[in-house]
């Protein structure tokens, strides 16, 4: 069944041999990349296309954590994906890490609402397509405030609302038609843009992903730029795409091997109390901080970690370690989990100097209020710290 929305637009005359541009909308499931990729490539035969990826490919994967993000922006390239929203997910690899990861992608990575600290975004604020006889524009929203990566030193969160307005503004000096990329989905009352992706608004033609695994959702642009048609496209008719096949193959291929990497842990017997002093001691002993605040490293059954894959499944968050600066009178009211370095204790705390306090961004995320000052993210995950720590022949 076919939707078509009427968009108030300009319209102008278009030569007979420019094509209409179709959008293409899809999930951000990586495995299902290489069949998306064969239909997105099809129609370029016919006519200009733009492929939006909605959700967050960063969630819950462990080629994330693996490559350290890099297996996600490589695989981006290589499928030819045009747009992709910042979410604050995007900020667990700290802002150094993810303007590389940004220059190093061939797509737009929209980001309308997390700003830096001059105010400028954090990716780009929208972008602006020329397709056949069609200018579109597109920017990117993310809604989750309350992730508290949003409160990262150095990084603003403007209202959803506020940045949408004068991102549709800008892009309406450019474009014919304007559009906003909502992550995570969630209904508005209205983002006065032509079409929204992944939400729903009064007033505003809606495209969203196929909830159906064999079919993905397109969009064609009426010649004239006046209307929008929505359509789906069998994925049974296309071969997967080798390349990106072959891409996704050897980035798990490289995963697995790096997982299967074994750990000669000195003689034990080793349980969860005596890994986790052992890895705290060792971020300490290695200057990262003063302090390590945790109330638990682990969320498994506690076993030894004979491998990597091993140790990265045990830890309750193996991404980049949260560093808080805290000024000394402040720490006497906090948890007493906080184990101090060698020679520092609580007694011996200055009220009038500040401190560096470790801790994960999960129990960060369970106890936001630590968070609202600003911090620092580690330059390197914590499970690489805690692999150098239990390598390192120094384990006691």
């Amino acid at each position: 069944m076919l939707a078509v929305g009427s968009l108030q637009c300009t319209k102008r005359a278009v030569r007979p041999a420019e094509r209409p541009v179709r959008i293409f909308v899809t999930d951000a499931r990586l495995d299902r990349f290489p069949v998306y990729a064969a239909a997105v490539r099809a129609r370029q035969a016919v006519s200009p296309t733009i492929w939006l990826v909605t959700g967050d490919p960063l969630i819950d994967n462990p080629l994330k954590t693996l490559s350290d993000g890099d297996a996600q922006v490589t695989l981006l390239n290589r499928a030819g994906v045009d747009a992709v929203v910042l979410t604050p997910g995007w900020l667990s690899f700290g802002l150094t890490r993810l303007s590389k990861m940004v220059s190093k992608g061939r797509f737009y990575a929209l980001s309308a609402s997390l700003l830096d600290a001059s105010g400028q975004t954090i990716g780009h604020p929208f972008m602006v397509r020329k397709s056949g006889s069609a200018i579109l524009g597109v920017t990117g929203l993310a809604l989750d405030s309350t992730n508290v990566l949003s409160h990262l030193a150095g990084v603003q969160y403007s209202a959803p609302g506020l940045a949408a307005r004068k991102a549709i503004t800008l892009m309406r000096q450019r474009a014919d038609l304007v559009g906003a990329m909502v992550e995570p989905r969630s209904p508005d009352p209205g983002w006065h843009a032509d079409f929204t992706v992944n939400s729903s608004a009064s007033g505003e033609f809606a495209m969203t992903p196929s909830v159906d695994t064999g079919r993905i959702n397109c969009y064609d642009v009426s010649a004239d730029v006046s209307r929008l048609t929505a359509k789906t496209t069998d994925l049974s008719q296309f071969e997967p795409d080798t390349s990106v096949a072959r891409l996704l193959d050897s980035l798990r291929t490289a995963a697995e091997a790096l997982t299967a990497r074994s750990i000669p842990l000195p003689r034990g017997p080793w349980d969860a109390g005596r890994l986790t002093s052992t890895l705290i001691q060792g971020v300490l002993a290695a200057g990262l901080a003063d302090g390590f605040l945790c109330d638990s490293l682990f969320v498994v059954d506690f076993a030894e970690p004979k491998d990597v894959g091993a140790l990265i499944s045990l830890l309750r968050d193996p991404g980049r370690p949260a560093i808080l600066t805290v000024q000394g009178s402040a720490l006497a009211g906090w948890p007493r989990e906080v184990v101090f370095r060698s020679g520092l204790t609580r007694a011996k705390l200055s009220g009038f100097l500040t401190y560096r306090i470790a801790t994960t961004v999960d129990y960060l995320q369970r106890h936001p209020e630590l968070a609202r000052a600003g911090f620092e993210l580690a330059s390197r995950p914590f499970w690489t710290m805690c692999l150098d720590i239990l390598e390192s022949g120094r384990v006691k």
